[in-house]
């Protein structure tokens, strides 16, 4: 299985799973379809992952703790005070850059490490989104927005630009750690705040999308 055919079909089922969580205020497809998904990845990257010491490497048991992280808190949260789950998430954030150190440090990185890490880094949006959707914080366009790489990777196979060169996006590590930071806001502020912090760092998060996909077409 090449890497391109998972990440449009995990992205294909994780539209499909928030879309059950924004009409049925189900959970479990999110969390099942980031479980197979990822099992089903490195499952396909075994043998590569077989050669890492220890086994699949330093790097990448730093992101797989990362992910299992999130699924337990999402499927757990309303069993914990806000707080609880700001540290939580909190963990996930700073661990992020624990796996770049590492795989830099003893000359681990793999194509197969990298896309695990982005992929993380998307779904800890798309959870974040749907706990503030579930929690009637904001409204059903925080969903679009939380899970907008999983539309962005169908708009560039579908507009045949997938194998386009990346633009140099100079704004985009910026605007996603603002995104992440608003998205963790109505954990610890009130909603005076936080909401509006949701609705300038989506409209951020939107246009960084949108510059990439314009650098798409002109590549």
């Amino acid at each position: 299985m090449k890497d391109k055919t998972w990440v449009r079909l995990h992205a294909a089922l994780m539209l499909i799973a928030l879309t059950a969580l924004g009409q049925a205020g189900l959970w479990w497809p999110m969390l099942g379809v980031s479980l197979i998904t990822f099992v089903w990845l490195l499952a396909a990257h075994a043998p590569a992952l077989r050669q890492l010491r220890p086994i699949v490497g330093y790097a990448n048991w730093v992101t797989l703790a990362r992910w299992a992280l999130l699924l337990y808190v999402a499927y757990s949260y309303s069993q914990w005070s806000d707080y609880i789950v700001f540290l939580l998430f909190l963990t996930v954030i700073i661990s992020d850059g624990i796996d770049g150190y590492l795989a830099r440090r003893y000359q681990q990185s793999t194509a197969v490490g990298g896309l695990l890490d982005v992929e993380t880094d998307a779904l800890m949006s798309a959870l974040l989104a749907g706990i503030h959707y579930q929690e009637d914080i904001v409204g059903g366009w925080i969903l679009l927005v939380g899970g907008m790489r999983y539309g962005y990777v169908w708009l560039l196979y579908l507009l045949g630009w997938e194998n386009h060169k990346e633009a140099d996006n100079p704004n985009a590590r910026w605007i996603g750690a603002t995104f992440i930071s608003v998205l963790m806001g109505p954990f610890v502020a009130p909603e005076w705040l936080s909401v509006p912090a949701l609705i300038a760092g989506s409209l951020l998060v939107t246009y960084s999308f949108g510059y990439s996909m314009w650098g798409k077409r002109q590549a």
